[in-house]
This record gives structure tokens, sequence and C-alpha cells, in this order.
């Protein structure tokens, strides 16, 4: 019966064991490479800390926000939106995704007349997929200032 109990006493350690380290990993990758985008921010009312997320407003009103990925996960965000106009408190904004390894996925939500949309971007704004083509090229305006906010903020062009 002993030896029976050391085998499970040796299982439970190497499972606890490999659960800190996945842990651990993790959280110091998340923190080495989101902590950077943060710096001088303020916490969201959202804010955790299994989930951090940090929100600043510059002088010209531009809103900026870091999320860190949800728990295990690799995926976080940062994000540009535009000034509100009167009491509509939606606006235009721009959602940056770092990669994993370097580099960025982008995306944006536009407001074109009554319809909102939310389209991927490449890094020099132009529409991923060829069917909203146009319509970033009648955004393209808003595009470059919120992708010109996103780099004066954390420095993203490669």
């Amino acid at each position: 019966m002993k030896t029976g109990r050391k085998k499970a006493v040796k299982i439970i350690l190497c499972v606890l064991i490999v659960f800190l380290v996945i842990n651990s990993c993790w959280y110091t990758w998340r923190f080495l490479k989101y902590s950077r985008y943060s710096v001088g921010m303020e916490k969201n009312p959202f804010y955790t800390w299994l989930v951090p997320r940090y929100k600043w407003t510059d002088a010209d009103r531009f809103d900026y926000g870091v999320k860190y990925p949800e728990y295990l996960s690799f995926t976080g965000n940062l994000s540009v939106g535009m000034p509100t106009v009167g009491e509509d408190p939606f606006s235009d904004f721009l959602i940056i995704w770092p990669k994993f390894f370097g580099g960025y996925e982008y995306g944006v939500s536009l407001n074109d007349g009554d319809l909102a949309y939310q389209i991927e971007i490449n890094e020099d704004g132009t529409a991923v997929d060829p069917q909203y083509a146009e319509l970033a090229e009648r955004c393209r305006e808003t595009i470059d200032i919120l992708l010109t906010r996103a780099d004066e903020m954390w420095h993203i062009t490669e």
C-alpha cells in the first residue's frame, strides 16, 4: 500500500510542477510582451490581476487601451479610438493584436453613414478582404490617423 501511495504522491507532484511551470512561463511571457504598452496609463475599471487592462486619453481626446491576454491565452490587444462627437459615445477605432513572435495584426471599426463595419486591415491601412477595399479607401483619412496615433503611442511600425 505504501508504494501505491508514494506513486500517487509522485504523480500529484509531477502534475503540480508542470502546472506551475506552464503558468510561470505564460505569466512571464505576458508581462514581458505587454507591460511596455501600458507604461504611463491608468488601470481600466475592468482591470483584474489576472487580466490587466489599462486606458489613457490624450489632450486631443483620443482614447488608448491595452488589454493583456486572458488566462493562458496569447492574444491581447491595443486600441486607439477617435474622439467622440456630441452625445454619440461610439467612434471609429483601431484594434491591434501583437503577434506571439513579433509583428501585429490590425482591425478597424468604422462608421460609414448609418452602418458600422469591423474589418481587418493591413499595416498600410488597406483592407485584407478585397470586398472591403472601397470602404477602407473611403475611410482612408480616419484609418491613417488611427495608425499614426498608434505608432506615436507604441512605436509599432517596423
